[in-house]
C-alpha cells in the first residue's frame, strides 16, 4: 500500500513539473537531440564533459511545426557555459505550405565544464518538433616540449650536485 502511494505521489509530481530536464554525455563526433516542444513548457538538457576538454562546433537547431502559429511560436534558446547564460532567438523561418521550419545556428565554444541547452517555449501555442546537433572534438592536453624538459632535468641535476658538494665541503 505504501509503495503504491509513493508511486502515485511521484507520478503526480512528474505531471505538475513544467520543466523537462535531461542529461547526456558529450562524445567525440556527432551529438544531437530530438524533442517535442509542447506549449507553455521548457526543455533543458545538460551535457556532461566528464572533466574532458571539448571543442564544440556550431550548434545547429531546427524546429518544425504545422499551421500559421508555428511561424511565430519559435522558442527562445539559452546556452549556459561556465556559469554564463546566453539567450538566442535569431531564427530564420521558412514556410512550406502548412509546414513551417525554423533554423538557428549558435557559435561554438571550448569547455571542460558541463553545459546546458534550454529551449523556452512558455509562450508557445502549437506543438513543435525540435532538433539540435553539434560535433565535439576532444582537445589534447598541451605537451611539455622536449627541450624544456631537458633544461628542467639538467637544472635539477645541477642543483643536486651543488647540494652534494656543499655537504662534502662541510664534512
Amino acid at each position: 500500500m505504501i509503495m503504491k502511494m509513493q508511486i502515485l505521489a511521484a507520478a503526480a509530481v512528474a505531471t505538475v513539473l513544467p520543466f523537462a530536464s535531461q542529461a547526456a554525455t558529450v562524445t567525440t563526433g556527432l551529438n544531437s537531440d530530438l524533442e517535442t516542444l509542447r506549449p507553455t513548457d521548457s526543455y533543458a538538457e545538460t551535457w556532461s564533459t566528464n572533466g574532458n576538454t571539448y571543442a564544440i562546433s556550431t550548434i545547429s537547431f531546427t524546429v518544425n511545426g504545422t499551421g500559421a502559429l508555428a511561424a511565430t511560436d519559435i522558442p527562445n534558446v539559452y546556452v549556459s557555459v561556465d556559469g554564463k547564460e546566453t539567450e538566442y532567438n535569431n531564427w530564420t523561418v521558412v514556410p512550406f505550405g502548412s509546414q513551417t521550419i525554423g533554423y538557428l545556428f549558435l557559435e561554438g565554444f571550448t569547455t571542460s565544464s558541463d553545459f546546458t541547452i534550454t529551449m523556452d517555449y512558455k509562450s508557445g501555442s502549437t506543438v513543435l518538433l525540435a532538433t539540435y546537433a553539434f560535433t565535439a572534438e576532444e582537445v589534447p592536453l598541451p605537451a611539455v616540449p622536449v627541450p624544456a624538459a631537458g633544461i628542467l632535468l639538467v637544472s635539477a641535476l645541477a642543483g643536486l650536485g651543488a647540494a652534494a658538494k656543499r655537504r662534502r665541503n662541510k664534512a
